[in-house]
């Protein structure tokens, strides 16, 4: 029950936002009570930190099987692209600041994964792809690590990016891409197009498939 009660309440308050999503309207859509939720967590705030940590446990896993998996830096994080824009097609863009505003703990718990954890792995993406020569030699990466982390929470920035007036996800990609094109070498670049070129032709042949399987019904 605990299990389905912290996954029900992520896709809640991915979808709604963290502040709107009540435990009245948790327990609806689980089929229980009130009573049931709070013998797990003892208030909202206990909710949000556990689904925090689910999402940062999740993340850290994904990060890690992206390391392993990579062919090579740029590849590395071609496929961290690849996962931010799913997460954003799914995300509500309030999230972040209620988070930030309504449960500063929770928030901390975010920034501690971003100044530990992520800058770990960008700062040894960076120097991965200095030796491989996909990066420019003569980037810093304690530099541009932390450069780069603190840029992650630019598109939350309502009074710079508006949510009425962009999408967060694109506002995201770019940034993260400038950066990404920034550090390359003209290899890394040269890499970074071959897999844009195999994902685009990947979705044309998607495309096409499923053009043929809905005449042919």
């Amino acid at each position: 029950m605990e299990n389905r009660i912290l996954h029900k309440s992520r896709e809640l308050m991915t979808k709604h936002g963290v502040k709107y999503v009540t435990m009245d309207d948790l327990a609806s859509q689980l089929g229980i009570s009130k009573k049931t939720i709070y013998q797990f967590y003892k208030d909202k705030d206990a909710l949000v930190m556990a689904v925090v940590d689910l999402e940062l446990e999740e993340q850290a896993l994904k990060c890690q099987q992206t390391q392993n998996m990579a062919e090579n830096a740029v590849h590395e994080m071609y496929m961290m692209l690849q996962d931010i824009q799913h997460m954003f097609k799914n995300m509500n863009p309030m999230t972040m600041n209620e988070l930030a505003k309504y449960f500063p703990e929770a928030f901390a718990r975010i920034q501690n994964h971003k100044d530990e954890f992520m800058h770990q792995i960008i700062k040894t993406n960076l120097i991965k792809g200095i030796e491989q020569g996909v990066y420019r030699k003569e980037i810093d990466p304690e530099i541009l690590s932390i450069y780069r982390l603190e840029t992650s929470f630019v598109p939350f920035n309502t009074a710079l990016y508006p949510f009425s007036k962009f999408d967060i996800g694109k506002v995201t990609l770019q940034i993260i891409e400038n950066f990404i094109y920034g550090v390359m070498s003209i290899k890394g670049i040269e890499l970074m197009e071959k897999y844009k070129n195999v994902e685009t032709a990947n979705i044309i042949e998607s495309e096409i498939e499923t053009s043929t399987s809905a005449n042919n019904n």
